[in-house]
C-alpha cells in the first residue's frame, strides 16, 4: 500500500513537474483554485519475494501488489499562483537521490510537451503532454513514463484534466 502511494506520487510529482520546471512554460492557464482529476495505471510491478514472510505479511503483500493492476483515479484542488510557474523546480521531485531533465518539443499557449529522463535512485524515461484549454479554464494531459526495478520493467500511464474554479484559493495551498 505504502510503495503504490510513493510510487504512484513519484510519477505524479514528476509529470507535473516536467511541465513546470526548466523552461518556464507560455501555457494559458487562468491562476487561482484548480480541480484536478488525475488517472493512472501501472503495468509490470516488480516481484516481490514473499518467501521469508508469515503467510499473513506475505497475504498482505500479495492484496497490495493487486492494487497496482487497474487504474488509480485520484482528484485534487491545488492553488495555482503566478510565483509557482515562475519557479524553476515548481511541483519537481525534492529528492536528492533523483535527477530529472526535460528537452522541450513545445511550449506554446495552448501546448506543452516535452520529454523527459531521470536518472538516480528512481531512473525514469518519458513525455509529458499538456493542453490549456476554454481560454485557460480547463487543462487536459498525458504523461507516460517507464521505470525499472528489481529486474522488471514498469510503464506507467496517466491522463490529466483539471478544471478552473475560481481566482479565490481560500484554504488551499
Amino acid at each position: 500500500m505504502v510503495f503504490r502511494r510513493v510510487l504512484i506520487s513519484s510519477f505524479a510529482i514528476v509529470g507535473l513537474g516536467v511541465i513546470l520546471g526548466a523552461q518556464a512554460p507560455v501555457l494559458d492557464l487562468k491562476l487561482g483554485l484548480w480541480e484536478n482529476t488525475i488517472v493512472t495505471n501501472i503495468g509490470g510491478a516488480p516481484p516481490v519475494d514473499t518467501s521469508k514472510m508469515s503467510p499473513e505479511q506475505a497475504a498482505k503483500i500479495a492484496e497490495a501488489m493487486k492494487g497496482l493492476a487497474g487504474d488509480r483515479t485520484m482528484t485534487e484542488k491545488t492553488c495555482l499562483k503566478k510565483e509557482d510557474l515562475e519557479n524553476e523546480s515548481f511541483m519537481l521531485p525534492h529528492d536528492a537521490k533523483t535527477t530529472c531533465t526535460r528537452t522541450v518539443g513545445t511550449n506554446t499557449k495552448a501546448s506543452f510537451v516535452a520529454d523527459v529522463i531521470c536518472t538516480g535512485e528512481r531512473p525514469m524515461k518519458g513525455q509529458v503532454n499538456i493542453q490549456s484549454l476554454a481560454g485557460g479554464t480547463a487543462l487536459k494531459g498525458a504523461v507516460k513514463m517507464e521505470t525499472s526495478a528489481r529486474g522488471s520493467t514498469m510503464n506507467v500511464a496517466m491522463t490529466m484534466s483539471g478544471k478552473y474554479l475560481g481566482s479565490d484559493c481560500g484554504s488551499v495551498k
